[in-house]
């Protein structure tokens, strides 16, 4: 991880590992519930704003939610391919996430896995509520890439 952040970077990494602070300390007082809970937060807050993405747009179709979803996140360093795309659906691999190296310099991956990863469900389904999700592995958890299946329902 570079050293030279920009203020809005340095801000932004500041809220995130305050945040996730937080989340442990509530974790380890509360239990699990508290990980559901701010997973179904930050959920919520995606779902309603892509759902608002989709009825602007006008179209909500798989290849539409990867465009507007997807694309952009090249130009924030993340690194994928489509490795499969048929009738069933869309096979994306993401072998490369910046978010993924802060939540691990600041060791933060497990919380970082429900403030950041669990929102791409609620994203889905805000988009449109006939599109499917399927992950198997994240590289929040370590594994070596993050396999997103879209599929229709």
């Amino acid at each position: 991880m570079s050293n030279e952040l920009s203020e809005a970077e340095k801000f932004r990494v500041m809220h995130y590992t305050g945040m996730a602070e937080l989340i442990r300390a509530l974790h380890e007082k509360f239990g699990d519930e508290v990980y559901k809970t701010v997973a179904k937060l930050n959920g919520d807050k995606a779902f309603n704003e892509w759902k608002e993405i989709a009825e602007k747009n006008g179209n909500n179709s798989i290849d539409e939610l990867i465009k507007l979803l997807w694309e952009p996140l090249r130009k924030e360093g993340f690194q994928y391919e489509v490795v499969e795309k048929n009738e069933a659906g869309v096979q994306l691999k993401c072998t490369y996430c910046p978010i993924v190296d802060l939540a691990k310099h600041f060791g933060i991956t497990k919380e970082g896995l429900h403030m950041f990863c669990q929102n791409d469900f609620y994203i889905t389904e805000g988009f449109n509520q006939n599109i499917g999700l399927k992950r198997t592995k994240t590289l929040m958890e370590g594994h070596d890439c993050c396999d997103h299946f879209y599929y229709k329902k």
